[in-house]
């Protein structure tokens, strides 16, 4: 088979896709979540993610890429240190705390037990596993900016919980989605 490819300049000036049709298809990627945390040096701030991923082993490094308006963003972009918190179900409710803005930073954290490690970013002390880093790299790109973090020490938590992933608009697990799916499968047939 032979594939022709069209050239990238006109990719480029090419009409760009309507972010409907990016936010659905979006929706169809599951995503581990994560809360994102960081410190301007007086009070901690943090978000929740799903755009986190293993970037490499050797040495151990992760990425993670997060919005240019908020607070969590400008203290990260400042100290070059944050915590990568790796949430269980039973943290949904974190979770959505995280995700919104009606709450501030200290209400977010007042919800939880944290503490520090290596790089003085905050850590959920429960998180199924927490990735404490320095920003090595950062490349800001549109509304994100995507940071590269060398992992400086983990904390990994005894339970054997399932992980909470996020897909189709909804917090979930690898079992409530099997289930899903097999009740799709049924009704089809």
């Amino acid at each position: 088979m032979i594939v022709v490819l069209p050239p990238l300049q006109a990719l480029r000036h090419a009409a760009s896709l309507p972010e409907a049709n990016f936010r659905l298809a979006m929706r169809r990627l599951v995503g581990a979540v994560s809360i994102i945390t960081s410190s301007d040096g007086q009070t901690p701030v943090g978000l929740t993610a799903t755009a986190v991923t293993a970037f490499s082993s050797e040495p151990a490094r992760l990425l993670t890429c997060i919005n240019l308006k908020g607070t969590t963003f400008r203290a990260i972009a400042e100290n070059r240190r944050m915590a990568v918190n790796v949430l269980a179900l039973h943290h949904t409710e974190l979770a959505k705390t995280f995700g919104g803005a009606t709450l501030s930073h200290d209400e977010r954290f007042s919800r939880a037990q944290w503490s520090t490690l290596v790089t003085g970013a905050p850590v959920l002390l429960d998180a199924l596993a927490v990735f404490d880093c320095v920003v090595d790299e950062m490349m800001v790109a549109h509304s994100h900016a995507v940071m590269i973090g060398e992992i400086k020490s983990v904390l990994l938590s005894p339970l054997q919980a399932p992980p909470l992933l996020y897909a189709d608009g909804n917090f979930t697990t690898i079992a409530q989605q099997q289930l899903a799916g097999g009740n799709t499968a049924r009704k089809a047939a």
